[in-house]
């Protein structure tokens, strides 16, 4: 089924569905077993009010643990959905966001040290997120349109490394197939 080019390709709510093919590089958001952080500081605190002798707030502690693994359950959810990278030979998938990348004309260079900021550096993110995560760096990408977008994430040399291959493998014609998606810029 082909998706008009006003509409993005939104993957199932969730993670979303893994795409077809080797994934090149891929990044998730936290990791589920983070919901498990609040109950054990919850079950500490009891044993600790066991051992001083002090009487233990069963009641509080447990509502606590509850509501702060309920509210972790939504951030992690949250998280994995819009911090969620993956590359394949034929696609970039940025949270929500799909680009084709035969519609990628040139990954742009990574900023260094001391190197006035590139035009990208201000650019459209892509995905739904405003601007590049905390803990993220960013990657130039120049569009078949001249635009520049942001591409983001944890480890951006490798990749930079990684699209830089498969833009390469996909105009020289190795890459596989080709499809329509939104217009990012």
């Amino acid at each position: 089924m082909r998706v008009p080019a006003s509409e993005p390709d939104r993957p199932e709510p969730g993670t979303g569905p893994e795409p077809r093919g080797p994934i090149l590089f891929a990044e998730d958001g936290w990791s589920w077993a983070w919901i498990f952080a609040a109950p054990l500081f919850c079950a500490s605190a009891a044993v600790f009010e066991l051992v001083a002798g002090a009487p233990v707030h069963w009641l509080m502690l447990t509502v606590c643990a509850v509501a702060s693994a309920m509210c972790h359950g939504v951030m992690i959810a949250a998280t994995r959905v819009h911090g969620r990278v993956r590359l394949t030979p034929t696609t970039y998938i940025q949270g929500t966001e799909e680009l084709q990348l035969d519609r990628v004309q040139e990954v742009l260079p990574l900023p260094g040290d001391g190197i006035p900021e590139a035009s990208w550096e201000t650019a459209r993110t892509l995905g739904e997120l405003r601007e590049v995560p905390r803990r993220r760096r960013s990657v130039g990408l120049r569009l078949d349109t001249g635009a520049e977008v942001r591409a983001w994430t944890r480890d951006p040399v490798a990749l930079h490394a990684a699209l830089e291959a498969a833009v390469r493998s996909v105009g020289t014609g190795t890459g596989t197939g080709s499809g329509t998606a939104s217009d990012p810029a």
